[in-house]
């Protein structure tokens, strides 16, 4: 059973949710977005968000979060994209977090220099074990002013 389905926590025998979809493939692989299945509503008001689960082979964790890197200097170049973080979940499941102030945001970013990163499909197959999961949130509460024990500055 892999890490990123329902199961145990490997060593500690501690349960743990699914994820949304729990045991993607590459028959789910959408043909007009290769490389990646997008889930969830778009156009609802107000802040958005993407959670977006990757999957790497067995030995291209690297490559992933070169990837990732690459994904980061991009998002670092707009403007209404962030937070922005690349997680890692276990050995080979890593994730990525980001926030908009809405919708449109969430759109110039999927055309911005991060977003284009995902029109990447042939790397993506070779470095994923299955499509990247996109799941669209709607942000419904947070707490700004702090990012990683650090105060941000208002923009």
């Amino acid at each position: 059973m892999s890490d990123s389905t329902s199961g145990t926590y490997p060593g500690n025998g501690m349960s743990f949710a699914p994820f949304p979809n729990p045991s993607p493939d590459w028959s789910q692989d959408d043909r007009s977005h290769p490389g990646f299945v997008l889930n969830g509503l778009d156009e609802t008001p107000g802040q958005k968000a993407y959670y977006i689960h990757l999957e790497a082979k067995p030995g291209k964790e690297e490559l992933l979060q070169g990837f990732l890197q690459d994904i980061n200097a991009g998002v670092d170049k707009e403007q209404l994209t962030g937070p922005w973080f690349a997680l890692r979940y276990s050995k080979t499941t890593f994730c990525i977090f980001e926030a908009f102030p809405d919708a449109q945001a969430r759109h110039t970013h999927d055309h911005g220099p991060g977003g284009q990163n995902f029109l990447r499909s042939e790397f993506l197959h070779d470095m994923l074990a299955y499509p990247a999961q996109l799941y669209r949130l709607d942000v419904l509460h947070g707490k700004f002013g702090v990012i990683l024990g650090q105060p941000v500055k208002p923009a």
